[in-house]
């Protein structure tokens, strides 16, 4: 992973450092949900969401720059609430170095920490490498959403995945 890179709890401060990694995913890679352009270019509504206490970032930062990140959201319904929806990026440059298992136990961490039951999250099926990740930390295939999303014109499915965190309910 490399010593220079420190995994932490993002706060309203890295939001544009966050927000340029996010920019800067859109552009490398199609596995992401949102294309180049549709992202906002205000890190205002990024730095009011890391405030928010519902939904944290797990971030990777490298010097003053972000080097990968895992969001983990939850509605604040009763019902909901101790359920979060995860999504994660890491820069092109940093991976394969152990990055993404890193920020992703952190994750996990955290939400027991904060009595979450369950992670869940979609990964395009064509995505190995993070598909692999994800097995590797425990989560499980639930399901696939079959032609979910439009990718470069091709319609593409997307597994449902799942983490139990057990003994923390």
């Amino acid at each position: 992973m490399g010593d220079d890179i420190v995994v932490r709890l993002a706060a309203p401060g890295d939001a544009a450092a966050l927000l340029e990694l996010q920019h800067r995913l859109d552009r490398q890679t199609e596995f992401m949900l949102l294309e180049p352009g549709e992202r906002d270019d205000d890190p205002g509504p990024l730095a009011a969401r890391l405030a928010d206490t519902s939904s944290y970032v797990v971030v990777a930062m490298a010097g003053t720059s972000a080097a990968g990140y895992v969001e983990v959201s939850a509605l604040p319904y009763a019902r909901a609430r101790r359920t979060g929806y995860v999504v994660m990026g890491v820069s092109a440059e940093h991976a394969g170095r152990g990055l993404g298992r890193a920020l992703l136990q952190a994750a996990v961490e955290e939400a027991r920490a904060r009595g979450l039951a369950r992670l869940e999250l979609t990964v395009m099926e064509h995505n190995r490498r993070a598909l692999n990740l994800y097995l590797g930390c425990g989560f499980q295939v639930e399901g696939l959403r079959r032609d979910a999303l439009d990718v470069a014109g091709v319609r593409v499915g997307e597994y449902y995945m799942g983490l139990l965190l057990k003994g923390e309910a």
